[in-house]
């Protein structure tokens, strides 16, 4: 190749490398009189032509923000929050990172109301105590569901087991338009509902249901998550069916690969006051569809008398293939001209987890190597159901009822079994066996346990005087046995001796809880 033609390479290769450099954009807001610094604002660059924000971001709690993966180019920088002058500046990004530093916000007298601030495009609208994210302005597929959304959204984070937190906090529930969706799972909602069915998403800061009622402050808040459904999907069914198959990439040649395969379908009607959903969903690529119900049932499964546990590398912890299959259904209802919210659900699971390890560990000495070769397979069942319950009444505006009972049932299994071999090289040729060892553990499982709340609420005459009665029960029973067998063959001046122990367990536990609150609230003063 000519010495012309590698300079016209390397030029195109720079070139493109600068066409797609993106950089970012840091600033900070502060208020232009107390110089406090102004979190949770929206920050936005729209490219100059363009009718909506092409990146954007919130400021954290001390008021610095970046907006990542900004081309070059010409932008008006928008800078929005609640009781203040929008703040707008025009910006042109070149191939370097850029800092516009401090930025002074100034006080709006007559405090921009939140139609105003939406008229302008902006995707993300800070109003007292909640978060509202306009869907349309994050982009996503016909076939994504709400967790592929809410990773696109500004101070929302999804973990790698699918809980969710918004600006540091944990979301405790989902609702759709103000109605418990599948009561205490938010993932039910995040892994299963079609991301193109929101309209609008809000974070909300919410209050205990006494605190509400009262006035007063409990400090018991929750983060909970609300979505608004699009208008043109509020009149029939909802319906999105996915799927996809396919094979392992094989690890040596002639090695059979395993077919992995995924599938969801979610069906939904969203009519008038009326909310039904059924959600099907069956894979083997470590996709649970929903909470991992049976995390705590084999927790306990793998306690007593060794369970799973691996004395040298460790079992579990999510290691493996996870084949799942759930089935729900939620249902939520107003009665009475809105004075009775009534909504329930049931949730089947099934999930089965197969682990095989293999490893060899050689441990350098000055006289001699240590070789141990371990393997080991693991197989463990878990299933259940899930039956939960709400209903909220008004029997008058001063008289009132919350009941929220919950039933889980599990069952469960486990087989784990593995080898170990240890052999020590002198370094002159020769190698001979220490020792074999073998573990087998086997163990089952049932579970059940019930839960149950209870909100008495009354107003007394005037306003501010209240008594409340709020009481809590549970109860649980667990029953767990097994069979763990353990043996080790040494081998010494050419003899070998096995030592072998079997232990079998049974574990029974059952636990009770009750407790109850009465107040009374007084206003003072006049």
């Amino acid at each position: 190749m000519s010495r012309k033609k590698i300079v016209t390479m390397l030029g195109l290769m720079l070139v493109s490398v600068g066409l797609l450099a993106q950089n970012k954009v840091k600033l900070s807001l502060v208020d232009e009189q107390t110089g406090e610094p102004l979190g949770f604002a929206t920050v936005s660059v729209m490219k100059n032509g363009q009718s909506k924000p092409s990146n954007y971001a919130l400021t954290d709690e001390n008021g610095k923000a970046t907006i990542e993966s900004v081309k070059k180019g010409s932008y008006s920088l928008r800078a929005e929050l609640m009781g203040y002058v929008t703040y707008t500046t025009t910006v042109k990004m070149e191939s370097e990172d850029l800092d516009l530093g401090e930025i002074k916000m100034k006080l709006d007298a007559e405090a921009i109301d939140a139609a105003s601030v939406s008229a302008t495009g902006n995707p993300v609208i800070i109003k007292k105590d909640t978060v509202e994210y306009t869907a349309s302005a994050f982009k996503t597929t016909d076939n994504d569901v709400l967790e592929d959304l809410l990773k696109k959204l500004p101070g929302v984070e999804v973990a790698e087991d699918g809980s969710i937190t918004a600006n540091g906090q944990t979301i405790s529930k989902i609702t759709i338009d103000g109605k418990t969706f599948f009561l205490d799972d938010p993932q039910m909602a995040s892994k299963n509902i079609p991301a193109k069915m929101v309209d609008k998403l809000k974070v909300i800061q919410k209050k205990s249901e006494q605190a509400e009622f009262t006035g007063i402050d409990d400090g018991q808040e929750e983060t909970v998550i609300d979505l608004t459904v699009q208008q043109g999907m509020m009149r029939g069914l909802i319906g999105q069916v996915s799927g996809g198959a396919g094979a392992d990439i094989p690890s040596q040649d002639g090695v059979k690969s395993d077919v992995r395969y995924t599938g969801n379908a979610f069906i939904g009607s969203f009519k008038d006051d009326t909310q039904i959903s059924l959600i099907l969903n069956g894979n083997n690529t470590n996709n649970r569809g929903g909470t991992n119900r049976s995390g705590n049932m084999m927790m306990g499964m793998m306690g007593g008398g060794g369970g799973m546990g691996r004395g040298q590398g460790g079992w579990g912890g999510g290691n493996g293939i996870t084949t799942s299959y759930l089935a729900g259904l939620n249902a939520a209802s107003t009665f009475f001209d809105d004075k009775m919210d009534l909504g329930g659900n049931y949730i089947d699971n099934y999930n089965r987890n197969d682990v095989e390890e293999s490893s060899q560990k050689t441990t350098y000495l000055q006289d001699m190597n240590v070789i141990t070769n371990s393997d080991g397979i693991g197989n463990t069942i878990s299933g259940g159901h899930s039956f939960g319950f709400r209903l909220d009444h008004d029997f008058s505006k001063n008289t009132s009822i919350l009941f929220q009972p919950q039933i889980n049932i599990g069952t469960g299994s486990y087989i784990q079994s593995s080898t170990d071999a240890t052999l020590n090289d002198d370094l002159n040729g020769n190698v001979t066996k220490v020792n074999d060892s073998y573990t087998d553990n086997t163990g089952n499982n049932k579970n059940l346990s019930a839960s149950g709340f209870l909100l008495f609420r009354q107003r007394l005459g005037i306003p501010g005087r209240t008594l409340t009665l709020a009481a809590n029960v549970s109860a649980s029973n667990n029953n767990l046995n097994g069979l763990n067998t353990n043996g080790i063959t040494s081998y010494v001046g050419g003899t070998s001796s096995l030592t072998e122990v079997r232990q079998s367990f049974e574990n029974k536990e059952d636990s009770y809880s009750a407790s109850g609150t009465l107040t009374y609230t007084e206003p003072l003063g006049n």
